[in-house]
């Protein structure tokens, strides 16, 4: 593995970008039948000529045949999913000053048909309109199928702090958000964000992909609910365990740095957690008449701690950083336990991806630049999402 060196700018340590919010994470129909071809790692061995020799009997998987889409994504935003972040009229045609066709409540999912202008045309209950795509989450596995999805707390938590469990999070399911997508004919998790970020990390995506690298999202849009009863767990444990409380509320450091207790950028819908991982086999995989690539087993990097650590350990800077503030992070201090490989996430997410990061916690990454689109009109993300309407792509 090649040591990533940190990136200089005007004698500025380049470890992370653009920091996290002040005060923390807060603002914060037919199916064509789906084929595969596994794909070796660049360090697998070749078989034999022996080998090969008395298997010459044996039937060969045939080479699947299709096209690359050539747009933005891995795969045509026709027939994605998607939501409304906030309570949104669907319109007539594409302006604001269509004619209002309904209300859609926030949660509200529906099949992307095109995008025009910043609006996007979707299909909602058999009715067809358009939407102001600045107020919609887009479903990240409909357009970006190679990144690995580990939305651990959909199946057992992470979450720890100061190396301690934290009683009713850490191993629990904390809510439900995965479907059998139809897209993709297969079950996958949920894992929406603001539809102008989904570009930024298609762009990391492509970046890592071609080092044989691969994002691996531990999490995007987090329920609400979720997020307050984390908080209050934590605290709850903090108050009880010394250890806990020093670890994220000794200066410069509070709660709200780790875990929010309010609305936080995971309920509006413009950061994800993350890490980058080494590609160690894959496949081909046919989803329509496009080829992707679906990646079947990796090694993450090592980072300085272990994702969702909630305590200043995971801190990428010594001190807080404004998160609204895009250059603040290029006079912060580094936190000299950090891993080296949190730079080469950073290449990718900040370098590449054009994303920016929370001071305290090395896999998180917000996009403010979504965030500005929403002017001052932010989702609180009261609601679980729980089913695809994701289609074929044409």
């Amino acid at each position: 593995m090649k040591s990533i060196a940190l990136l200089v700018t005007t004698g500025v340590l380049l470890l992370t970008m653009a920091g996290c919010q002040q005060n923390n994470e807060t603002s914060e129909s037919g199916s064509s039948p789906t084929t595969e071809t596994a794909v070796p790692s660049k360090e697998s061995s070749s078989i034999s000529q022996e080998t090969a020799s008395s298997s010459a009997s044996t039937e060969e998987t045939p080479e699947l045949t299709g096209e690359v889409y050539q747009g933005q994504y891995e795969l045509p935003l026709q027939g994605a999913t998607g939501y409304v972040s906030i309570t949104l009229p669907l319109r007539e045609a594409n302006t604001i000053q269509g004619t209002e066709l309904r209300r859609l409540e926030p949660g509200t999912g529906f099949t992307i048909l095109k995008e025009d202008n910043g609006w996007l045309q979707v299909k909602v209950e058999g009715q067809t309109g358009w939407l102001d795509s600045n107020y919609c989450m887009v479903n990240l596995p409909d357009l970006i199928p190679s990144i690995q999805y580990n939305i651990t707390n959909n199946t057992k938590s992470l979450f720890t702090s100061s190396g301690h469990t934290i009683p009713n999070v850490t191993g629990q399911m904390l809510y439900e958000s995965r479907d059998l997508n139809d897209r993709l004919g297969k079950e996958e998790y949920i894992v929406p964000v603001l539809y102008n970020m989904a570009g930024k990390i298609m762009q990391a995506q492509t970046a890592a992909l071609s080092e044989g690298n691969t994002l691996v999202i531990y999490e995007g849009f987090r329920p609400l609910p979720v997020q307050l009863n984390v908080a209050n767990q934590l605290m709850q444990l903090a108050q009880a365990t010394p250890e806990v409380m020093a670890g994220i509320a000794s200066q410069p450091w509070q709660i709200d740095w780790f875990i929010s207790t309010k609305v936080s950028n995971h309920q509006v819908g413009y950061a994800i957690d993350v890490t980058v991982a080494k590609i160690d086999t894959s496949k081909q995989k046919k989803v329509g008449k496009y080829l992707i690539t679906e990646v079947e087993t990796s090694t993450e990097y090592p980072m300085h701690t272990a994702m969702h650590e909630l305590s200043a350990q995971s801190a990428i800077y010594t001190q807080p950083v404004a998160s609204n503030d895009r250059t603040a992070w290029q006079s912060a201090v580094v936190n000299p336990n950090n891993s080296g490989n949190v730079a080469l996430l950073q290449h990718y997410l900040i370098t590449i991806g054009g994303l920016t990061p929370l001071a305290s916690e090395w896999w998180h990454f917000n996009d403010l630049d979504a965030l500005d689109a929403l002017q001052n009109q932010k989702g609180n993300g009261d609601f679980v999402l729980s089913s695809t309407y994701s289609e074929i792509p044409e």
